[in-house]
């Protein structure tokens, strides 16, 4: 148990988790966290209120026995009403109104989002409660998402205003050359002009080297309005080293499996020749989860090995998700079962021999890359961002390239043919870490942070 005597009078500490999307409408990896986190820092002494985004309505409800508070995305724009609803008070909003309600001594930032974002922290700071943020995505450092530099390899995060707005050119489909012009714009903002009204897409394609130079400008902005950057690979780390962001300012803490993970028993996969070997991906069908890729992959290897492919997740691009349901119908070996409830991911990874998962962006975790390892399952990754950190190439597991389906081909028939190769890697699985570890890197933190802000109070005071 975590001490809180001194930071905060001995009383228990109370934190509000505030992010973009949340539970029962989103159930992605910032979600999975924040849930599994509030729940552990109960065992500090430490109590959390979790105010999330939405596109409807306000709302109050209990997830998993925790306070969640859901507002408007303009929450805020909408100014403050007073008990007496005669006159708004000045320069507040009604978000503002919904944190001094819980009564936070930390405001914890999980998301970069229209919802959840810089607005939100600006606001907050105005309030005198001290912020964390941690960066579970690499929306603040990247323009097209990816971190993908030119869509060839990891970039090193380095916001450059001409890189950014060649890069984010190409995403976008431009040829070479006129990427290249499209970078040699001036830092002119268009988006608030006659242009704009009559073009939003040309006003912002005139805008790109502007709209990169803001998206520094706001990553030091988040820097300067948090006591810490919570980082949750090595890699964001670098980035935000690279955009002078101060090292002190930043923690490293990695996501982490839940509790149920670690309370199920670790099973190392025993040579067994008479079975299907069954290959795994778990997330959603969008392009830069890369499912495609595996069933390009596994449409290399021979018929007659006996593997199967077993995809679970949905997704929002119409077009991918029918080209992935057309592939399948096209191979018996790949079996699609639709979306999989959090309770059920447990169930899910315990049913496969291999994770795979090739992402083509540099992800911050992901977490099912340690769920998986806690059951002693073997990935199958790409050799990016923060599943390069976590898998040991031919020691747990198999780091491939992001954009070549011929080595995972080459890796699916080894696990295939090679049994003793895969209970090789499942034997050789550390110990994960968990959601408790998650929990005691933040209580630290906040208290940190918590005595920090007193010693400054006391300064201030003589």
């Amino acid at each position: 148990m975590t001490s809180i005597d001194g930071p905060v009078g001995g009383r228990r500490l109370r934190v509000v988790h505030c992010v973009g999307f949340y539970f029962p409408d989103s159930t992605g990896g910032t979600e999975v966290y924040v849930r599994d986190l509030v729940s552990a820092l109960a065992r500090h002494a430490i109590d959390g209120t979790i105010i999330a985004a939405t596109d409807e309505g306000y709302d109050r409800y209990k997830w998993h026995g925790v306070d969640v508070v859901r507002y408007p995305i303009d929450a805020i724009n909408v100014p403050s009403i007073p008990a007496s609803g005669l006159i708004p008070q000045r320069r507040r909003s009604v978000f503002q109104d919904i944190v001094e309600e819980a009564a936070p001594d930390i405001f914890h930032l999980h998301s970069w989002t229209s919802g959840a974002g810089l607005g939100h922290l600006r606001q907050v700071a105005r309030m005198g409660i001290p912020s964390i943020v941690t960066m579970h995505v690499p929306s603040a450092l990247c323009m097209r998402g990816t971190m993908l530099l030119y869509g060839k390899g990891a970039c090193d995060g380095r916001i450059d205003a001409r890189r950014c707005a060649r890069c984010w050119a190409l995403h976008r489909g431009f040829p070479g050359p006129a990427a290249w012009l499209v970078s040699m714009l001036p830092q002119w903002d268009a988006t608030d002009s006659e242009i704009s009204r009559m073009s939003p897409r040309a006003a912002a394609l005139l805008s790109i080297t502007a709209s990169a130079a803001t998206k520094a400008r706001q990553l030091r902005s988040m820097a300067t309005l948090s006591e810490r950057i919570v980082a949750p690979s090595q890699w964001v780390r670098s980035a935000l080293v690279a955009n002078a962001i101060p090292p002190e300012k930043i923690v490293v803490s990695a996501q982490a499996a839940s509790e149920t993970f670690v309370e199920r028993s670790r099973r190392v996969r025993e040579r067994d020749d008479s079975r299907e070997i069954v290959i795994g991906f778990l997330g959603r069908l969008e392009a830069y989860k890369g499912a495609d890729l595996i069933i390009k992959a596994l449409a290399r290897v021979p018929k007659d090995l006996p593997v199967r492919l077993r995809i679970a997740g949905t997704g929002t691009e119409p077009a991918y998700v029918h080209a992935i349901e057309q592939a399948a119908k096209r191979d018996s070996r790949i079996e699609m079962i639709g979306l999989v409830e959090h309770e059920e991911v447990p169930k899910f990874l315990e049913s496969i021999d291999v994770l795979a998962v090739p992402s083509r962006y540099m992800e911050t975790g992901p977490i099912v890359v340690q769920e998986a390892q806690a059951l002693g399952i073997p990935v199958m990754g790409a050799n990016l961002g923060g599943i390069a950190e976590r898998v040991r190439d031919g020691t747990d597991g198999w780091l491939l390239p992001f954009d070549d389906p011929r080595p995972w081909t080459e890796t699916m028939i080894k696990a295939v043919t090679n049994r003793d190769e895969l209970a090789r890697l499942s034997s050789n699985m550390r110990r994960s870490r968990t959601i408790g570890d998650v929990a005691s890197d933040m209580a630290t933190l906040y208290l940190d942070v918590m005595a920090a802000r007193k010693v400054r109070t006391a300064g201030k005071a003589r």
